[in-house]
């Protein structure tokens, strides 16, 4: 019995390259196109899993809203975890019963050379560190789900520089490309039947090779500094008003833990502040 977790994010999907593809406004078509791509990308994982034996499998819409995927575009024999706010955002449901993580979509670290619509977790946030190393969202959401549950990663997909990044954190995890950055917001797109190919194949490989999954699970002791960098200092002072946060300098908060969980919802309210303090706009 395999019970699999699925976080799926937007902007590392093959196609997608542009803001106009993550939301809904101004552009609902091209928003539309690239939930139709992200739809197909997590079917090709989910049916290579179920086809392998996975018992269970929970996907966690983890973009923006949230409320990207429909219900019945998700195979009936899957769960959908939608919408928000939800505790832990982008690693909502997950727990210690789940024996594997799968993150679809996901992109590279704000500031990623050719990394493609690229951020850490909020459009204010210029970088986001552990005990001093820099990571992006896939490496904090990897992060949590060892340290908290020791659920492993065992696949991940993006653009190139998401792939790279990824690989600095776990070099042998399986991966799959669906794009090569050439600016933020363009890109020599692979063919999606290629990368759907890649997604069944990788899905099949890490599944045939479960006794390796215990590779996967990410070791840091604590205690744990997290470090937060805004853009501007504004957005800072607007985090600040959080207990527990001490100030740095003008655009740094630093937070000190001796509980991952505690850094990782710390982490979580610091930017979900942000989304309503309109006088930052």
């Amino acid at each position: 019995m395999t019970k699999l977790y699925i976080s799926a994010d937007l902007e590392g999907v093959c196609g997608v390259v542009s803001p106009h593809h993550c939301s809904a406004e101004p552009d609902r078509a091209a928003y539309e196109w690239a939930v139709s791509q992200l739809e197909m990308e997590v079917g090709a994982v989910v049916e290579a899993a179920l086809d392998h034996g996975v018992s269970e499998i929970l996907v966690n819409d983890s973009h923006c809203t949230m409320t990207n995927l429909y219900l019945e575009q998700v195979d009936p024999r899957v769960s959908l975890l939608t919408g928000k706010p939800k505790r832990c955002a982008m690693s909502a449901g997950l727990d210690q019963t789940f024996d594997a993580a799968i993150y679809v979509g996901y992109h590279a670290k704000a500031g990623a050379h050719k990394g493609v619509l690229s951020h850490t977790f909020h459009g204010k946030l210029f970088d986001v560190s552990v005990n001093g190393v820099s990571y992006g969202e896939g490496g904090i959401n990897a992060l949590y789900a060892s340290l908290v549950f020791g659920v492993p990663l065992v696949l991940a997909s993006g653009d190139r520089a998401f792939v790279e990044e990824i690989h600095q954190l776990l070099p042998g995890l399986e991966t799959v490309e669906t794009k090569e950055g050439i600016t933020q917001t363009s890109a020599k797109c692979h063919p999606l039947e290629k990368v759907l190919e890649d997604y069944a194949a990788k899905t099949r490989k890490v599944l045939e090779n479960r006794a390796n999954w215990s590779e996967h699970v990410l070791a840091l002791p604590g205690p744990y500094e997290l470090q937060m960098t805004f853009i501007n200092p504004l957005a800072a002072d607007a985090a600040n008003t959080i207990p527990g946060l001490e100030r740095k300098d003008g655009r740094t908060l630093v937070f000190n833990t001796d509980n991952f969980q505690t850094l990782y919802q710390m982490l979580q309210s610091s930017y979900s502040i942000l989304a309503f303090t309109s006088y930052l706009e």
